[in-house]
């Protein structure tokens, strides 16, 4: 199915490398556009996995570091999965739908979460399935694209299989899950009202939000609230245990946090590796690290970063070495104690 609808969106005028919608033909004037207009974007490189069975609660809550037993049927959750030294193996943006799960996570950890995850089913009624073939991903943002979508909503049989997942922005925007037969239609529908986008345009958005997406690269790298979890509602210390609590919640009521997750600008041509490291003269060591970047303009970056607390606002901070491009901070939605 991947493979047909990969041919569709070609026929759309996509440009496609190794899987992934890079754009529409013009990929300036698309990431110009996410962040201001009406947008339709193939998220294919997140796959997604279905979670069900009666145990599905209590096994997800578990193991993952949000509240999963608080999660409403229909509402979406981030959250992620931590190794027991309290590291994020992989983040994820959980959705609960009547009494089955779907987690969207990056496509390149699907493997391994799979496998991992039920090593831990043991006698629990859980079944955990790659749904990624099925269920196609497609993400809208903007008012007029979402009125386009309740009208398609309103045209087709009630037996239809669309999963809406409403995502945090300032502006609605939702990721849609729904399988091949109605996409394409859908995707017509919408573009009408909204400007393609490929994939990177679409990170925009959710780097502009906040929202940390973990994959292979950044794996067991970052503790869930450098990456502002406990800010999102992706993270309880209120819960019981999970793997890597107890050095998660350690940290947490003593009061020992050194970085939080910050959104930052840089004027560079080139979009850095997550990882790359931050400095400030300051400190002789690094003082933080890219999480996700992607390109604004030909010139400029957004990106999401930990960065230590008590340089924050007091230090000019470095990309890559102490003398690289200088950062610049921007606001995220949501408040961090410094």
């Amino acid at each position: 199915m991947q493979n047909e609808w990969q041919s569709f969106l070609q026929q759309q005028s996509a440009n496609i490398n190794d899987k992934l919608v890079t754009d529409f033909g013009d990929p300036l004037a698309e990431q110009a556009h996410a962040l201001k207009d009406n947008v339709i974007a193939d998220l294919s490189r997140l796959d997604v996995l279905e979670i069900s069975g009666k145990d599905a609660t209590e096994f997800l809550h578990g193991q993952l570091t949000g509240d999963v037993s608080a999660l409403d049927a229909n509402a979406l959750q981030a959250n992620a999965w931590c190794n027991i030294k309290g590291r994020v193996i992989v983040s994820f943006l959980l959705y609960r739908n009547d009494d089955r799960y779907y987690l969207l996570l990056e496509n390149d950890m699907t493997g391994l979460v799979i496998k991992r995850l039920q090593m831990f089913i043991l006698r629990s009624d859980v079944s955990i399935d790659n749904r990624s073939d099925e269920l196609l991903r497609i993400g809208i943002r903007g008012e007029s694209v979402h009125t386009a979508l309740q009208g398609y909503i309103d045209t087709i049989a009630a037996d239809t299989t669309v999963n809406i997942l409403p995502v945090q922005d300032s502006t609605p925007r939702s990721i849609i899950l729904l399988p091949l037969e109605q996409a394409r239609t859908l995707w017509q529908k919408l573009t009408e009202q909204a400007v393609p986008v490929g994939s990177s345009a679409w990170s925009l958005c959710d780097i502009q939000t906040g929202i940390a997406w973990i994959g292979k690269k950044g794996s067991e790298e970052f503790l869930p609230q450098s990456l502002d979890l406990d800010l999102t509602g992706g993270l309880s210390f209120d819960k019981g245990c999970y793997p890597g609590q107890e050095i998660i919640a350690r940290m947490h009521f003593r009061g020992k946090l050194k970085q939080r997750l910050f959104l930052a600008e840089v004027s560079i041509s080139a979009l850095p590796e997550i990882k790359t490291k931050l400095y400030v003269s300051a400190a002789k060591q690094h003082v933080g690290m890219v999480v996700n970047a992607a390109m604004r303009t030909e010139a400029y970056c957004l990106l999401l970063i930990t960065l230590e607390l008590k340089y924050f606002d007091k230090e000019t901070v470095y990309l890559g070495t102490e003398n690289g491009p200088v950062l610049t901070f921007l606001p995220l939605p949501y408040n961090i104690d410094v």
